[in-house]
């Protein structure tokens, strides 16, 4: 159901990337409290944190979506400021393995974590309903681009939250499935 050149879909587009934009500028402005920190920056140490073991460089630049070159830049950055190690792999010497320092650990869990939650919380100002609509139709799209050979590495869904049997309004609640089969 491609309609390419729809009105709709070029607005949705250019609307998302829009959004896109603000969020950067809103998720920065949380991230920035740090001096010299960056959305990059504090991706990578969030990363870091989350695996809680070292991570291949190219294993780390992939999911963070960097060239091997803006990779070693970034890493080498964060070495230098003590917030991460370098390590070579111990069965394979042409691996390079990076692994979050104390100092690092400290920082992302700290002020790094509370930030990104601070950031998140703008969502918080939509209705549950509405967040879970949001993100079935995020997931959707990143269903499409997959199917494109575009890979969207999204997080593993959350389990779903309770929704009650009758919508606001009355009614039986209806799958969306069945109203574009055609069904109800």
């Amino acid at each position: 159901m491609a309609d390419d050149g729809e009105p709709l879909s070029e607005e949705l587009l250019r609307s998302f990337g829009a959004v896109y934009k603000g969020l950067r500028q809103w998720v920065r402005s949380h991230v920035a409290a740090e001096p010299g920190m960056t959305t990059g920056r504090a991706g990578l140490l969030l990363g870091l944190l989350e695996r809680d073991e070292p991570v291949s460089m190219s294993t780390l630049g992939a999911a963070h979506d960097l060239t091997p070159r803006s990779m070693t830049v970034l890493v080498h950055g964060l070495e230098k400021e003590g917030l991460v190690r370098r390590t070579r792999h111990p069965g394979d010497r042409r691996v390079t393995l990076v692994s979050l320092t104390p100092a690092g650990r400290a920082l992302a869990s700290q002020q790094l974590l509370p930030a990104g939650k601070q950031a998140a919380a703008l969502f918080g100002e939509l209705s549950e309903h509405d967040r879970t609509e949001l993100l079935r139709l995020l997931r959707e799209v990143a269903r499409h681009l997959e199917l494109r050979g575009i890979d969207t590495p999204l997080p593993p869904a959350r389990r779903p939250s309770r929704v009650p049997a009758t919508p606001p309004g009355g009614g039986p609640r209806r799958r969306h499935d069945d109203r574009a089969a055609g069904h109800g």
